[in-house]
């Protein structure tokens, strides 16, 4: 049976998935124009990431309550990692080149997995609320 502080949850983490999905893809295109058009946009590049990488961790908080599966725990905490990760890749580029061409592959990983928790959440809420 679903509560309604249940459902309310499942809704915030559906709306934080969706959230996260635009940031990640907005920072990509933030890096395609400082790339191809405007390299002074690296600055906004790397500056863009404060105001998104604490959302999985608040959808980890929250995927303990409200019937959440714990696929999407696991996939939260995922995706909090690999932000970290990301801030690693950059800060090794000195010392370890390599590494920090992982940069690009950790961010096609980021769009993907945000891509499967976003199309899982809102799947929740559409399962639970025809149940009701």
């Amino acid at each position: 049976m679903e509560t309604k502080k249940g459902r309310i949850i499942r809704v915030i983490f559906a709306a934080l998935s969706v959230l996260f999905f635009i940031a990640i893809f907005c920072q990509v295109f933030i890096a395609g124009v400082a790339l191809f058009a405007n390299s002074s946009q690296w600055a906004v590049h790397k500056s863009f990431v404060v105001y998104f990488e604490f959302i999985p961790i608040v959808m980890l908080v929250l995927a303990f309550f409200g019937g959440i599966p714990k696929k999407l725990r696991w996939h939260s905490l995922a995706l909090y990692l690999m932000v970290a990760f990301q801030y690693m890749t950059i800060g090794l580029s000195g010392k370890f080149p390599y590494v920090t061409a992982l940069h690009p592959v950790i961010a096609m990983l980021l769009f993907w997995l945000s891509i499967v928790v976003l199309r899982t959440s809102l799947a929740l809420i559409k399962t639970n609320k025809n149940r009701s």
